[in-house]
């Protein structure tokens, strides 16, 4: 027993050493800088892990199939805690009591898990050495080693259950084999990609809800962006280190999809090989990177489209966009290292005044903004409508500029906009110009303070992620305390109070991506269709996981079309995907959306499909307040005009103008929009709104801020809060 126990302890103790200094080393390779970054919120953070490491939720919701048989595995080795536990106890304290273990019911639950372990491991076992789908790249041999050790301890398990372990020495081989399986997947696991498992719930923890912001950059200690391997921040390496290399954020990928070279996971792959070699520079030309004197390819970093595709796929909370590639683009322009000419010809023309990507004069729009009788801010009003490039120099913008106009007047809300506006240095900073953003930034702040902005409106989600995110990290702004919403957040507060009349029809919705995954804006877009009465047919790819439109990234102004067969542009493949609705008209939310869509439909000739911002829609539908008919009795007391449908008698409420039965208590500060209809012996108060074609009726009670929209049908239940009830 001596000797087992000699052995074991050695064993145990070369495995513990051999996976922790491994591990240490690929922290360490090379010397960075920085501190881990501080979750958000804490139980935020933890429900993230609860998900999407215990439920395995965002494993599951791609591929389904596959995703269950991984869950199966990360389950049964939860499953297999206490049992390893046992093992190890035994080894160390009690092997003379090997023949004495008794599995007892916890065993018998884990011997069904060991069941269900060895299907998943087998089925993804046949997809990773047979199938081989490309996404998931070269077949590595430690992945087949982790196999093995997987199917080893399952079913040297499942064999202590059987006759053959009456025998000792059949018991104790069998132990040995299980041991040795255990032991020597911990050696493997910190040189495999799968130290995901224990890397994994760390990264979501401190992943963000939205896609990855750009990082301050400090200065003053020469911090000039992403240029070489000591610039990485602590999560940095713990994302290079934590990837699974599933290929799911390549195979979202818009770039890649639509035939470029970039791949996501190449570039994490690329980042982690460049780091453990202890290499220098991290991006270069491709040239460079063949050489290794690079590790990822400039060529590969500006065909991003910064839409947060990939993070949204990534299964271990991998920061790909504003953590990564965009800091790396900051890192080749500050060293004036950048060869494409497209992207350094938009530095040029945004360089010279009057400093917008489209090179055009501020004459265009103050022309504009004249013609138009659009109200000056002059800090009296409470809200600064902010055009920016896109409303203020594209023709489709400048109408969403108007429509916005009908829409904030109608709603009785206090706007303006500026008489001359300078970009707020969204394009400059996407394609790694901080220097020019931080220049236009500083005028912008400084023109917010001497007029008194506090609240700002903007139809970009661009901009709007430009002033409410990246603007913050300037100390000069944040004290302002200015407020800024997207027009969709806005239209979609003041929609119950505006007098619309309905042209019902079909849509279909296309997000953007810097407000749906940006900004974590879906559905206040689709209350605003629904509210005037449009049925929304969805795209393939909608809500969080939207489909690029081509234009983020800066890619609008840098993209090179002629390296690309027409079929193949992000744009191209977006509008199908809208043709394949059979809608014709295509609602947006973005400036820079119409323009990319509109040119697909002229490629394919499909003008007939017409493309309208969220704020046309809503300023089409606007009409005249006029006074309520009012019908007096010789006493003078209102009466209602009183409509029966089988036989229960409703009335039209007066707030929203929606149907509501007699047996119902709803309370006037309730608001039921003209299509909604509320039955039964309801109870709304408060501040709940029924939008849509909702039905609301029974014996349902709400109140506080609860919204029912859509084509929602309840009738029974208490609502309290504040969320959302909506279907499609």
């Amino acid at each position: 027993m001596i000797i087992h126990q000699a052995v074991f302890l050695l064993l145990a103790s070369l495995s513990a050493w051999l996976f922790c200094s491994t591990v240490f080393k690929r922290f360490t390779a090379v010397k960075i800088k920085g501190n881990m970054p501080k979750v958000g919120n804490i139980p935020r953070g933890i429900w993230r892990v609860f998900k999407e490491v215990i439920l395995q939720s965002r494993v599951i919701k791609d591929r389904p199939l596959v995703g269950i048989m991984h869950a199966l595995v990360m389950w049964g080795f939860f499953v297999f805690t206490w049992v390893t536990a046992e093992h190890v106890w035994v080894g160390f304290f009690s092997p003379q009591n090997l023949n004495q273990i008794e599995h007892g019911w916890y065993g018998a639950f884990a011997a069904f898990w060991a069941i269900l372990v060895l299907t998943g491991i087998l089925e993804l076992s046949f997809r990773r050495f047979v199938l081989q789908p490309k996404y998931l790249g070269k077949v590595s041999p430690t992945s087949a080693l982790i196999a093995m050790f997987i199917v080893v301890l399952m079913t040297s398990y499942l064999f202590s259950w059987s006759e053959w372990t009456k025998n000792t020495t059949a018991l104790y081989l069998n132990w040995w084999i299980h041991t040795l399986s255990l032991f020597g997947m911990l050696i493997v696991i910190p040189k495999s990609k799968h130290l995901h498992l224990i890397l994994a719930p760390l990264a979501i923890m401190f992943r963000g809800d939205t896609t990855s912001k750009m990082r301050a950059l400090d200065i003053e200690n020469e911090d000039f962006g992403m240029i070489k391997f000591s610039d990485l921040l602590p999560k940095d390496i713990l994302d290079i280190n934590a990837c699974v290399e599933c290929g799911r954020c390549t195979e979202v990928c818009p770039a890649n999809i639509s035939g470029g070279t970039l791949n996501p996971k190449s570039v994490i792959l690329n980042m982690q090989k460049g780091f453990l070699a202890g290499g220098n520079i991290i991006a270069g030309t491709d040239q460079e990177v063949s050489r290794h004197d690079a590790w990822v390819s400039e060529n590969d970093l500006f065909q991003c489209l910064s839409c947060g595709a990939c993070e949204q796929a990534c299964p271990v909370g991998i920061e790909h966009v504003g953590g990564k590639i965009l800091d790396l683009r900051r890192g080749l322009a500050s060293e004036e290292r950048i060869e494409d000419e497209k992207t350094t010809k938009l530095y040029f023309v945004m360089e010279k005044a009057p400093h917008n990507p489209w090179g055009i004069g501020q004459d265009m729009r103050r022309k504009f903004v004249k013609k138009e009788k659009l109200p000056i801010f002059d800090g009296s009003q409470e809200w600064l409508f902010w055009l920016g490039c896109g409303l203020s120099y594209d023709s489709h913008g400048q109408k969403v500029a108007v429509a916005m106009r009908e829409v904030l007047n109608a709603g009785n809300i206090s706007w303006g906009v500026f008489e001359n506006e300078t970009c707020c240095g969204e394009p400059a900073r996407r394609i790694g110009n901080e220097g020019l953003y931080l220049e236009l930034s500083q005028k912008l702040i400084d023109k917010f303070k001497q007029n008194k902005v506090k609240k700002i409106i903007s139809c970009c989600p661009h901009c709007t992620t430009m002033l409410d995110n990246d603007y913050r990290q300037i100390p000069e702004y944040e004290p302002l305390g200015i407020k800024v919403v997207h027009h969709s957040e806005l239209i979609a507060k003041i929609i119950p109070d505006l007098n619309l009349e309905f042209d019902f029809g079909e849509i279909t919705y296309h997000d953007p991506c810097y407000l749906a995954r940006g900004r974590n804006v879906v559905s206040a877009p689709r209350m605003i269709l629904e509210t005037c009465g449009l049925d929304i047919k969805e795209m393939e790819h909608f809500g969080h996981d939207t489909f690029c439109c081509g234009a983020g990234g800066g890619q609008m102004f840098i993209a090179d079309d002629k390296k690309m067969d027409g079929s193949s542009r992000v744009n191209h493949l977006r509008f199908q995907e809208a043709q394949n609705t059979k809608v014709n008209a295509i609602a947006v939310a973005c400036p820079y959306c119409p323009i990319m869509l509109q040119d697909a439909a002229n490629h394919v000739e499909r003008t007939d499909i017409k493309i309208w911002d969220i704020a046309e829609i809503v300023s089409a539908r606007l009409k005249p307040r006029q006074k309520e008919a009012e019908k007096e009795d010789a006493m003078g007391n209102r009466q209602e005009e009183v409509i029966v449908r089988g036989g229960v008698k409703f009335h039209r409420h007066t707030n929203g103008g929606g149907l509501v039965a007699e047996t119902a208590q709803v309370a006037p500060s309730v608001h039921v929009a003209p299509l909604a209809i509320i039955f039964g012996e309801a109870q709304l108060s408060e501040n709940v709104q029924v939008t849509g074609r909702a039905q609301v009726g029974g014996s349902v009670v709400a109140s506080d801020e609860i919204v029912f929209g859509g084509s929602v049908i309840v009738t029974e239940g208490e609502y309290r809060g504040k969320k959302i009830v909506y279907k499609k």
